[in-house]
């Protein structure tokens, strides 16, 4: 590898940079350890600081429309539709840097781009000689794609570009919490990856907001889906008391907004229920603050990243000084316990919801909200960072050519 003061990374992702928060963190620890960076995605614009931003191309015009995909899934051997897919899509200015052995560090997330370490025209001797580290983030089902006609043409494509998590080639893996990690242990007969979370960065000087026992303030904030708990939380609204009032902060989904609008129509609680617009994913602490309890409940619903869920918004509402209202479940539940900084449902069902909710008052409420300053000082993007840097530095050691 090259001298300390001159390591340069390539962090690739099949997503907007500029608006996916974990890659967004992973450019962040990387710069503070040092790092030069430069990052491949969706999207013009990279984050800030980066020293240059590659934007994926267009797809072949061939392989786009239905008789393209059908030409380049039935017809491709699998390595040569992948080239066909995504490495035609990636610039060449940046094949030839990775050929070339100029990144010290490149760090693939989630499964898009994991076939692409095997290629051997780009990752030969010289590309070899550096880190190659895959963040999993949560799990890829490999069924998933297997229930419509267009998923039983693509499916087995996915599931061989997923077959790639398990390459020798890469010198480190993390993933967003344990239990998932060993999910991905047991079918790939891998290491279990380090578990790095999805928390946001600590908020210094933050304090809880004053509970108002006339108007406990509940929100949910983040991607609107109704497998997150909104036909439990809507009819708990039916039955608390007046003095709950609920907010839904959402980002963009027009059939689910829709959907929450036209149940806000007839639904008995209509008055004390809103929905606001999302707030910057850098400000969400500070915009959310006025709330006082985090409704983070997802019932089972037989997928992996529901029963170990553990999002985004339950540390950025640590973050924001909220309580937290969660389920039984083997991720978030323990973490309430740990810090007192919330309530733990202890069903799955709107009834239990209610009275948990119900049960509780503005004193309690404001000893959770003063603890969940605790946890965001224990759990942020700090504590995290540091824990991927040491899965990519400490785990991870360079291979070369098999």
């Amino acid at each position: 590898m090259s001298a300390a003061d001159s390591r340069t990374a390539l962090v690739l992702t099949y997503s907007d940079v500029a608006s996916d928060p974990r890659v967004r963190r992973e450019i962040d620890w990387l710069l503070g350890d040092g790092w030069t960076v430069d990052t491949l995605g969706l999207g013009a614009d990279g984050a800030a600081d980066v020293r240059q931003h590659f934007t994926l191309r267009d797809p072949l015009k061939w392989t786009t429309g239905r008789l393209g995909t059908l030409v380049a899934h039935i017809l491709l051997p699998a390595r040569l539709r992948f080239r066909a897919l995504l490495v035609s899509r990636i610039p060449t200015e940046l094949r030839a840097a990775v050929r070339a052995g100029a990144y010290d560090l490149i760090v693939f997330n989630e499964c898009e781009f994991t076939p692409w370490v095997e290629e051997g025209r780009d990752f030969g001797p010289e590309a070899l000689r550096g880190l190659r580290h895959l963040d999993l983030h949560e799990y890829h089902n490999p069924d998933v794609r297997r229930n419509s006609l267009g998923g039983r043409i693509t499916g087995a494509h996915y599931r061989w570009v997923r077959g790639h998590i398990a390459s020798d080639r890469f010198t480190s893996r993390t993933v967003v919490n344990t239990p998932i990690g060993e999910l991905y242990s047991k079918e790939f007969g891998i290491s279990v990856p380090v578990q790095v979370r999805n928390a946001p960065p600590f908020v210094a000087g933050l304090q809880p907001s004053t509970v108002d026992p006339a108007e406990i303030r509940m929100l949910f904030h983040g991607l609107p889906s109704w497998a997150r708990g909104f036909d439990e939380i809507l009819q708990a609204m039916r039955e608390l008391p007046d003095r709950f009032t609920m907010t839904f902060m959402l980002t963009a989904n027009p059939a689910v907004h829709a959907r929450l609008r036209a149940e806000l129509e007839t639904h008995p609680a209509r008055d004390r229920i809103r929905i606001v617009p999302p707030a910057p994913m850098r400000e969400i602490a500070q915009r959310i603050n006025e709330y006082d309890l985090e409704i983070v409940f997802y019932r089972p619903n037989g997928t992996y990243n529901i029963k170990y869920a553990m999002p985004n918004k339950f540390f950025e509402a640590a973050q924001g000084r909220l309580a937290l209202v969660v389920g039984e479940t083997p991720t978030m539940a323990p973490i309430v316990r740990e810090f007192g900084n919330g309530v733990v449902v202890p069903e799955f069902t709107w009834e239990s919801l209610r009275d948990t909710l119900a049960g509780l008052d503005a004193e309690a409420i404001a000893e959770m909200k003063t603890r969940s300053s605790v946890a965001a000082e224990a759990i942020n993007s700090a504590s995290e960072g540091r824990s991927f840097i040491r899965a990519i530095t400490e785990h991870g050691a360079p291979r070369g050519v098999e």
